[in-house]
């Protein structure tokens, strides 16, 4: 196995993991995100996002590219709202994984984007 198909591996696998998660635990997803300041609408849309692009990075075949490139908008973007709330003092629970986690967000979430991030853009070259 190339290690571009496997970094795409990884990454699709935790985008369908974090989608299932949220959609499983959807009401304490939901109340994270208003939480972290993500509209409603968005929330919702999230799971089903990571869910699409997750099984596009894995499944994707001559796709791949295309879905690889909206896995790194939707990680920087959730990069950047981490980023962001880590500012404040109240820090709500990234629910990253789904509605159960109950630990506040912190940079081991920033690290594990970027990580992710890296791991996307080696799954670029697949």
């Amino acid at each position: 196995m190339n290690w571009a198909i496997g970094a795409a591996f990884v990454v699709g696998t935790v985008l369908v993991y974090a989608g299932v998660a949220k959609g499983l635990g959807l009401s304490g997803w939901l109340d994270s995100a208003r939480r972290l300041g993500v509209p409603r609408v968005v929330a919702i849309a999230v799971p089903i996002a990571e869910l699409v692009v997750g099984l596009g990075v894995i499944f994707g075949g001559s796709q791949r590219r295309g879905f690889v490139t909206c896995a790194i908008v939707l990680l920087a973007g959730f990069t950047a709202l981490l980023a962001w709330n880590l500012r404040f003092e109240d820090r709500p629970p990234c629910a990253c994984f789904g509605g159960r986690s109950t630990r506040p967000i912190g940079g081991r979430d920033v690290l594990r984007n970027v990580t992710l991030l890296v791991l996307a853009v080696v799954a670029l070259a697949s």
